[in-house]
C-alpha cells in the first residue's frame, strides 16, 4: 500500500491522469510499486524503514524526516539547492510509468496501441512523460544533497543515484 501517494493526487494539475483510470486495480498498483522503489532507491532500506515507521497519515513527525519531506532551497556556494518536496517528487516519477503505459494494451498475445475511433493522439507522446520524469530526477537529487550535506542526521542513508532520461 502506498504510503504518501494517493489516488487523488492525479485527479488535477500538471499531472493529471484521465479519470477512468482512477477505479482500475492495476493504477493503485502503480501507486504502491513505484513509490516503494523509488523511496528506497532514494533513501536505502534502513533509512526509507525507519521514515516510513514515522509517517502518520502519510506525512513524518520528526524533524528530519519533515525536512527531507519538504520543500528544500538552500544556496550552495554559486548554487541553489531546489526540490518540491518528496511528495511532487512521487507523483512525477509515478507519472511517468502510468502515462507510458496508458499508451498501450496488454495482453496474452502480446502489446499493443489503444486505438480510439474518435481521435487520434499525437505521433509522438513522450515529452511530457520525460520532463515529469526528469523533474521527478531533480528533485530526488536535491533530497540526496540535502542528506548528504547533513550526513550525521542521517547515519542509516544508503542511496543510490538517479540519472536523467532523454526523450529521444
Amino acid at each position: 500500500m502506498a504510503n504518501i501517494l494517493a489516488l487523488t493526487d492525479f485527479e488535477s494539475g500538471e499531472y493529471t491522469i484521465p479519470q477512468d483510470c482512477h477505479t482500475d486495480v492495476s493504477f493503485q498498483t502503480y501507486l504502491d510499486k513505484y513509490e516503494k522503489k523509488y523511496l528506497i532507491e532514494l533513501l536505502g532500506c534502513d533509512l526509507y524503514a525507519l521514515f516510513i515507521a514515522d509517517l502518520v497519515a502519510g506525512v513524518p513527525q520528526t524533524q528530519i524526516y519533515i525536512d527531507i519531506f519538504n520543500e528544500i532551497c538552500e544556496d550552495n556556494n554559486n548554487a541553489i539547492q531546489r526540490s518540491e518536496g518528496m511528495k511532487t517528487m512521487l507523483i512525477e516519477l509515478v507519472y511517468f510509468y502510468l502515462v507510458r503505459d496508458l499508451a498501450v494494451k496488454k495482453s496474452t498475445v502480446g502489446v499493443g496501441f489503444n486505438i480510439n475511433e474518435m481521435t487520434k493522439g499525437p505521433t509522438y507522446s513522450g515529452f511530457n512523460i520525460v520532463e515529469a520524469f526528469n523533474e521527478g530526477v531533480k528533485n530526488y537529487n536535491v533530497i540526496q544533497w540535502y542528506i548528504r550535506d547533513n550526513d550525521t542526521d542521517y547515519p542509516d542513508y544508503n542511496g543510490q543515484c538517479l540519472n536523467v532520461i532523454s526523450g529521444i
